[in-house]
């Protein structure tokens, strides 16, 4: 090690995106980056276990530092419950002698684990996919959603395959034409292509299928927001079902709480639009709502986590003072 302060390299790799930070014991933030290409080791452990290994890789090398510079890797990646793909890829990071020194984690659990510390809140996480987390009055954690992204109703992915279905086959409906062509538009853009059909076939075969399909969720509550009732339609539906998710998961945990406080993660729940939309969906079941958002990138916590595990003493407060942001 280079010197005696230790130092964390923490990876958020979920369906979409992967979120990469080094800090150290202090709260120092050394480096951080995102690439926009997920890797959710369960749709294709082979590809995305290498994809995850060539992140750590290049992170060192843009930060000019060492396998051996880090004291300890802590890897929050989408898709860790498959225990042939979390296999494959504690096998690749054995061959880059760095297995004894590294946690991994879902994506979403750190989130959880840092800002729930009782059962007075609930993590939202919709992005690509879709899953909601609650701690039970005895300190179990209880999980609704997180089940695949073909399963779970109400993510980014959905959205962006109810839209696909809408425009394939709902075309004769009555819609109104401009609100329909927006969307095709849109999409036609998203897809780089001036076929639908064309452009279907070639998102299906590619292996950012999910991430690229997802990515349609952005246009379509922009245009919401902008009044498309079609895209409206799906944002409603969407937010419906994250509710069900939520309302399922207080009776899980035996949520007594007369006001609901959600810690949002994710696009979808950053944005303003979508959380109107799903505040609505949950007005007959609690008198408010509170929305609390963290503070930082996503990308720290599981290191954060790591740090904790290991009584390591630096806090989200540290990294803040010393300029932690957003990715």
């Amino acid at each position: 090690m280079s010197n005696n302060i230790k130092k964390i390299l923490s990876i958020d790799s979920g369906a979409s995106n992967i979120r990469i930070v080094i800090f150290d014991e202090l709260g120092n933030t050394i480096f951080s980056d995102k690439i926009n290409e997920g890797a959710n080791i369960a749709i294709d452990r082979e590809n995305c276990t290498k994809q995850i290994i060539k992140v750590l890789s290049e992170t060192l090398n843009k930060a000019s530092l060492s396998y051996d510079d880090i004291n300890h890797f802590s890897i929050g990646v989408a898709g860790i419950s498959d225990e042939s793909a979390r296999e494959l890829l504690f096998k690749r990071l054995e061959e880059c002698k760095i297995s004894n020194r590294t946690h991994l984690t879902t994506d979403v659990n750190p989130i959880f684990e840092m800002n729930c510390s009782d059962n007075s809140a609930i993590l939202v996480s919709v992005g690509t996919g879709a899953i909601c987390l609650g701690r039970s009055i005895d300190d179990k954690i209880e999980k609704v959603g997180g089940a695949g992204l073909d399963i779970d109703p109400g993510s980014g992915f959905w959205m962006g395959k109810e839209l696909l279905i809408k425009l394939s086959f709902n075309k004769n409906e009555e819609h109104n034409e401009s609100e329909f062509n927006d969307l095709l538009n849109m999409t036609l853009n998203s897809f780089n292509t001036k076929e639908l059909n064309l452009g279907i076939d070639q998102v299906m075969q590619s292996n950012d299928r999910y991430r690229k399909i997802a990515s349609l969720s952005s246009g379509i509550l922009e245009l919401g927001e902008n009044g498309n009732e079609i895209a409206i339609s799906i944002i409603q539906q969407s937010s419906q079902h994250i509710a069900d998710m939520i309302i399922f998961l207080c009776d899980q945990i035996s949520y007594i709480n007369d006001d609901l406080i959600l810690i949002a993660n994710g696009s979808i729940m950053n944005n303003e639009f979508f959380r109107k939309s799903l505040s609505d969906a949950l007005i007959f079941d609690f008198s408010s709502i509170k929305w609390l958002f963290p503070n930082i990138s996503s990308a720290y916590y599981p290191g954060l986590l790591s740090a904790k595990m290991l009584g390591l003493k630096v806090s989200i407060n540290d990294l803040i003072e010393n300029g932690a942001q957003q990715l």
